[in-house]
């Protein structure tokens, strides 16, 4: 089993992709390239009691291997480990480690790392099952991580701000229960305003050395004058919420979530703290998806069927664990 996982973790939007693409360029290092978002779902219906039978193991592996994160990584097909691979394994943990590091040996990667932003909310649950797993959470000023979610997808802000601030607020209590030893976060503000002394750090958490590599990062999501700019480096991108939002808009965002923000160091207006109902939450929720869905197969077409039906399965089986 390879030593030292590395979780990546965040509210999405919060440039975990970003952070994912520079450390995967370590030379030590393989971080899969996808979200795989179903590992809480699995832990809870493969315990580690039943997985002794062989049966079961390959049950999990083959759960595992089809999910949209596996399959896309294995050349759109699902990714097989043999009964040979299987049969000395013995519990959660191995079998999940071995599909992980199958990509990792590919590469010629020693550990392997992981960046699906939500496991934030599962800090403890993948601690307990990864005793040697470190967590990286990164953290982005709602309000921009709120602009980027209606500008690229059309979901609504008030709904990304609430999930934001309670995944936040669960995730940094899990984390700092588990000690500096294996939690470590940053903002992203912080990252991009002084790349090579936070990746330095990073690499120190990690217990690995630095490398020049890591700072540099495609930046999906960028806007592409940011990304010529950039020139495949780290550049601040923040802040656009400014001129994004009126302040109408702006003063929404902060009576939900504004005490959040100055908590973590943002100017903010308003201090406050309001949730949503559950009834406006359930009805933004599904406006959310169906924008999603739209605006997915209108970008793909008939060709982003499959993945489209992969991440929407995902997605349910994401939604049965994650609270927010």
């Amino acid at each position: 089993m390879s030593e030292g996982k590395i979780f990546l973790v965040g509210v999405n939007g919060s440039g975990t992709t970003m952070l994912a693409d520079a450390l995967s360029r370590h030379p030590e290092l393989y971080v899969l390239p996808r979200e795989t978002r179903v590992l809480p779902y699995l832990a809870q219906h493969y315990p580690d009691s039943i997985l002794g039978d062989l049966s079961a193991r390959r049950a999990l592996a083959h759960a595992l291997g089809r999910s949209k994160a596996f399959w896309q990584c294995n050349g759109n097909r699902s990714l097989l480990l043999s009964d040979e691979v299987l049969a000395p394994l013995s519990d959660f943990a191995s079998v999940v480690d071995a599909m992980y590091d199958h990509f990792a040996q590919l590469e010629g990667k020693q550990r392997w790392g992981d960046k699906t932003p939500m496991y934030l909310q599962h800090i403890g649950l993948l601690a307990r099952i990864f005793p040697d797993a470190r967590f990286i959470h990164i953290y982005r000023d709602g309000r921009d991580s709120a602009q980027s979610f209606h500008r690229r997808w059309h979901q609504a802000p008030s709904r990304t701000i609430f999930r934001w601030k309670k995944a936040i607020a669960l995730g940094r209590e899990q984390g700092q229960r588990l000690g500096s030893e294996r939690y470590f976060e940053l903002s992203y503000e912080e990252l991009t305003a002084d790349p090579e002394s936070w990746m330095r750090h990073i690499c120190t958490f990690m217990g690995l050395d630095f490398h020049p590599e890591v700072l540099n990062s495609s930046m999906r999501y960028m806007d592409e004058t940011a990304r010529q700019a950039a020139q495949g480096r780290m550049v601040q991108n923040s802040s656009k919420w400014r001129t994004y939002f009126n302040s109408n808009q702006v003063d929404e965002l902060e009576q939900i979530a504004g005490k959040m923000l100055a908590d973590l160091g943002y100017t903010v207006r308003l201090q406050g703290d309001r949730d949503l109902s559950s009834i406006r939450l359930f009805w933004l929720r599904w406006k959310d998806w169906m924008n999603f869905s739209i605006n997915h197969i209108t970008h793909f077409g008939a060709k982003g069927l499959i993945p489209f039906f992969f991440r929407v399965r995902d997605a349910l089986m994401q939604n049965k664990t994650n609270k927010y």
